[in-house]
């Protein structure tokens, strides 16, 4: 199995190829170079009784999936996602308890966000989890109000993730105003 590769990326269909003048490999990767160093993760898929490669630009990518892959719930192609977004952005999603972060990320839901937050930040403090759950009222009495008017849920709940912003109770409803005049 590979772990570190050397080589360019090649797109054949809808395949993405590692390869050097070897041989290539078949990976799974987002990332932006086209050439240079790898860093690969071979992951057995039971489904298909197969190795599928990850791929992935710096080590620091390669350690967050690693570490992602533990979190009760997060399967390959979450962790995968995840791993691939800035680190500036975690880290900034983490320092300020960011549930919606998380969320925007494909196949990952209200209690998959909690969990990912609590176990990459570290620490179980209280007060994160009391205001993630304030933050998580606050968003479903926002979806369920607008859906009260007519709003599809998926508009008010795209719209809400692109606010910018805190929602608070004595902000709510200058938010659920932006989001009409959004929609």
């Amino acid at each position: 199995m590979f772990h570190y590769f050397v080589g360019k990326i090649r797109h054949l269909g809808g395949e993405i190829l590692l390869q050097n003048d070897m041989f290539g490999i078949q990976v799974h990767y987002l990332g932006k170079q086209n050439q240079g160093e790898f860093f690969l993760y071979p992951h057995l898929d039971d489904n298909r009784k197969t190795i599928v490669y990850f791929c992935f630009d710096t080590i620091e990518q390669k350690i967050l999936f690693e570490w992602l892959l533990k979190v009760n719930g997060v399967w390959p192609k979450t962790a995968f996602q995840i791993s691939q977004l800035p680190q500036e952005s975690i880290q900034q999603a983490l320092k300020n308890v960011d549930v919606k972060f998380f969320q925007a990320i494909p196949w990952i839901g209200p209690k998959s966000a909690k969990k990912i937050l609590i176990q990459l930040k570290g620490t179980f403090d209280v007060e994160d989890m009391q205001r993630m759950d304030i933050d998580q009222k606050l968003y479903k009495n926002i979806v369920t109000s607008l859906k009260w008017f007519g709003y599809g849920a998926d508009q008010i709940k795209s719209t809400l993730q692109n606010y910018e912003g805190t929602v608070t109770k004595d902000n709510m409803s200058e938010v659920i105003k932006r989001i009409i005049s959004q929609i």
